[in-house]
């Protein structure tokens, strides 16, 4: 199982008007304060951490990251550049690993 998002070096290039969405072919549960993933096209499991957990449970419905952010700013007392910059990274790994999608 991957650990993702403990670790985070993947810069985002997403544009404001960028929204993301889940994947479909992804199916999750949640464990404790995680969530647990499997990607049944890969066939790869992933676990997101709490705030990696906060951000796919936001994107039930599509959102953009300024949209996301303005959420997470106020559940988590972040400066606005930090949370920008953090939520990016993970928008960015999630799309990369195939849990996400631009649209």
């Amino acid at each position: 199982m991957n650990d993702i998002f403990k670790d985070r070096k993947t810069p985002g290039s997403q544009d404001c008007k960028t929204k993301y969405v889940r994947n479909s072919k992804t199916i999750s549960g949640r464990l404790h304060d995680e969530m647990v993933m499997m990607d049944i096209e890969q066939g790869k499991y992933f676990a997101l951490n709490p705030v990696a957990t906060r951000i796919w449970d936001l994107l039930e419905s599509p959102l953009a990251l300024d949209e996301l952010c303005v959420v997470l700013i106020d559940e988590y007392d972040v400066e606005p550049e930090r949370c920008k910059v953090e939520v990016e990274e993970h928008l960015a790994e999630m799309v990369r690993l195939g849990l996400l999608l631009r649209s």
